[in-house]
């Protein structure tokens, strides 16, 4: 059953100022995503940011309910298809309304990264 979902499309130059700042990749992504995406393109980046701002929107939480970045964490399976890792509140969140998967889809051009979330869970 879909619990939720969630949309986010950003303009790549905006993440591409912000990451001359180390304070940025810092403050939104865990050290695990920062290691996947070094040397990566603004494009990665950019849709990974798109990807946890998605999330909380499935979510149902934002950042009123204390929901951090860095409590989401954006990695990919073997097939390189998207998944999501929630910790601390933003796990509780999902655990209180029934949430148990999140599916997610990102892409990017050369302007823009979009990332849709559906969080589904049991009835």
């Amino acid at each position: 059953m879909v619990k939720g979902c969630g949309v986010d499309i950003i303009e790549i130059y905006r993440i591409a100022q912000a990451l001359e700042k180390d304070r940025f990749k810092d403050k939104i992504f865990t050290k695990h995503e920062q290691k996947i995406l070094q040397g990566k393109a603004a494009q990665s980046w950019a849709a990974r940011f798109a990807a946890k701002e998605a999330v909380m929107k499935a979510l149902g939480s934002g950042w009123q309910r204390g929901v951090s970045f860095k409590q989401i964490e954006i990695g990919k399976d073997q097939w390189a298809k998207p998944i999501v890792q929630l910790f601390d509140r933003a796990q509780e969140i999902a655990n209180e309304r029934g949430i148990n998967e999140i599916h997610l889809s990102l892409s990017h051009n050369r302007t823009t990264a979009i990332a849709y979330a559906i969080a589904v869970g049991e009835e």
